[in-house]
């Protein structure tokens, strides 16, 4: 490639940009600092690739785009989706993509006015419909894209095929199985289950024990755990902090403490992955198999059994997580839920519907309506409230289009050898065995499983039977 000696210019600029943001991220790197992470990422996506050096350099690279090597292509390929959604997030909201999320999240999820909420719910979820259909159709270059459509080119056309067969084909299976298994039997609500007697500060003491058996995984990171105000990870180093919604019982901070493990080890593990592209399905991916693991086996019962005393045999702590991890939940929507079945049904709706308000077979402003509707179609009456289940949908669309589909197929991908039971190679064979013959460093995840795949048949069958003798094995 030749530059010109304006270009050049420009270049020199930038590296110069650079190497203050450089002196910057060190200084917040020395002394620990929370707001380095947030510096880092802001100064430099928007300082330096909205200056006019950098999007000179940018288009230059474009207009050269054959001589790249693969690696820089992907590079200029973040850069485009970088610029392509600060083009469309300034055109529909009028600033920045970053600061508009911000905002949302603010107004969405602080928000207790209904009048306030109902003045900008259907103009905001309308704007927002719009950026992602924009975004798409450049990204891919489609035009007039459909819901489907744009998943396909997201996870690929065997993943979202079959998955979208699947559910559209067995959604009224899946719901006659829930109101037949589930709540034609009675089944316990949460608040009728009893709870492992364990207090907050017992619950993080056990987490950070857990860690310690699970060292060889984590490799030279540490982790640490506590409560607070809402659940999230942080990043300093090599050293991550695991932050805990507040306590509400020990079996459903154990979920989302496993939750978090399971993201955490994907952010340990994902510069080695090859498909960068699927890297949101394998973070979603090792969350959702990280939760299973109290009901899959009865080791975290037994290592729950040993760290605390007296608190029941091995079998009897594994009943109790069953128990709490199959008692059904009065406001299935609750962020709280860790029922298996009805977070997929939940998912099945918003998957539904967010496939029909992007198409616009329904309003933004028919949205919330709806989800009560099918709320009561598929889990009967409940005390889901309004705001709860408007929650729901902000939360899902703002992480991006295809989450409740790209869940239900990680759900299904679980049971793709067959149900969980040490018969079939099941995602979580290999990993036990490792961990029962303390070999855990030799350990790596069956990529089959946390790669976008076709999703067989028979795989919702097998849920089926699996959760049935799970609820048999509790409940008779």
């Amino acid at each position: 490639m030749q530059y010109t000696v304006s270009e050049l210019r420009g270049l020199f600029d930038t590296l110069d940009l650079i190497e203050e943001l450089s002196q910057k991220y060190e200084y917040f790197d020395k002394y620990q600092l929370d707001q380095r992470d947030n510096i880092f990422q802001v100064e430099f996506m928007d300082q330096h690739l909205k200056s006019q050096n950098s999007k000179m350099i940018y288009h230059y690279f474009m207009n050269h785009i054959d001589e790249l090597t693969l690696y820089e292509k992907k590079g200029i390929q973040k850069i485009s989706d970088y610029y392509l959604k600060e083009k469309y997030a300034k055109k529909y909201f009028a600033k920045n993509l970053k600061e508009a999320k911000d905002e949302f999240k603010v107004k969405w999820l602080e928000c207790l006015t209904p009048k306030l909420f109902e003045l900008s719910f259907e103009e905001d979820l309308d704007n927002l419909r719009l950026f992602y259909f924009d975004y798409y159709s450049e990204k891919f270059h489609l035009h007039s894209p459909t819901y489907q459509e744009i998943l396909l080119q997201i996870y690929g056309q065997d993943f979202v095929c079959s998955s979208c067969r699947q559910i559209k084909k067995h959604r009224d299976k899946v719901i006659q199985f829930y109101h037949s298994h589930f709540l034609s039997k009675k089944y316990p609500t949460n608040a009728d289950v009893c709870e492992l007697n364990i207090t907050q500060q017992q619950a993080i003491s056990f987490f950070h024990f857990f860690l310690l058996q699970v060292n060889a995984l984590i490799k030279s990171y540490r982790i640490s755990v506590e409560f607070s105000q809402r659940a999230l990870i942080k990043k300093e180093n090599h050293k991550f902090s695991i932050y805990l919604s507040p306590y509400h019982s020990f079996s459903i901070s154990l979920f989302e403490f496993l939750k978090l493990f399971g993201e955490v080890y994907f952010n340990i593990h994902s510069k080695n992955k090859k498909n960068e592209e699927y890297s949101f399905y394998q973070k979603e991916a090792f969350r959702y198999y990280a939760t299973l693991l109290p009901i899959i086996s009865q080791d975290i019962a037994q290592m729950i059994s040993k760290y605390f005393i007296e608190i029941g045999t091995t079998e009897e702590v594994f009943h109790i997580l069953l128990k709490n991890f199959l008692a059904l939940r009065r406001n299935p929507v609750s962020l709280t839920n860790i029922n298996v079945i009805q977070l997929f049904v939940v998912d099945m709706i918003s998957y539904e519907l967010e496939e029909k308000w992007f198409n616009g077979e329904i309003s933004s402003s028919e949205l919330l309506e709806k989800w009560k509707e099918m709320i009561e179609e598929y889990f009967g009456k409940t005390s889901s409230n309004q705001f709860e289940i408007t929650l729901r949908i902000f939360q899902l669309l703002l992480e991006g289009l295809g989450i409740p589909l790209l869940k239900l197929g990680i759900t299904l991908s679980t049971f793709e050898r067959g149900m969980l039971t040490t018969q079939y190679h099941h995602p979580f064979k290999s990993l036990l065995e490792h961990y029962r013959s303390q070999t855990l460093t030799q350990w790596l995840p069956n990529m089959e499983f946390i790669n976008p795949h076709s999703i067989k048949e028979e795989t919702l069958q097998y849920m089926f039977l699996y959760l049935s003798q799970l609820c048999n094995h509790v409940y008779q």
